[in-house]
């Protein structure tokens, strides 16, 4: 296992990561735009959720020693979270207080992920964490 903080050598303590930088990492360490989708994901809930606590000691890639290939951890440490100053610890596409669905959709676009599967991806989960907040 490694974070992405350890990968990248950046320290989690102050915002210093983006998701097109994850996006970049996940791609060339998996090859695999499944994992890319999934990172994808990841950001999409990061944002809708409110999880502002994304820094890049979250983020993991687990090697396989059957397959001789790394994959994106499953996601952990996700709690609602005003982290640094409010702003999330991963900026969106350089935009760390305020991201919304068009610095998602970049963020997917710069990457390469097909337009209507990321507009469908963001809307889905934050439909998702949408329903679960009016739960509560």
């Amino acid at each position: 296992m490694m974070s992405a903080s350890a990968l990248l050598e950046v320290t989690h303590r102050i915002p210093s990561l983006d998701y097109n930088t994850l996006m970049q990492l996940t791609l060339e360490l998996t090859k695999d735009y499944l994992e890319v989708e999934k990172m994808y994901r990841l950001m999409c809930f990061n944002v809708f959720a409110r999880n502002r606590d994304d820094h890049s000691s979250n983020f993991s890639y687990l090697y396989d020693e059957n397959l001789k290939k790394w994959k994106l951890s499953p996601a952990y440490d996700l709690t609602r979270s005003n982290s640094i100053g409010g702003e999330h610890a991963t900026c969106i596409n350089g935009n760390g207080l305020d991201p919304g669905k068009n610095d998602i959709l970049t963020v997917a676009d710069k990457i390469g992920l097909s337009k209507t599967k990321s507009k469908e991806i963001a809307e889905h989960v934050e439909h998702i964490v949408t329903e679960e907040l009016l739960d509560r």
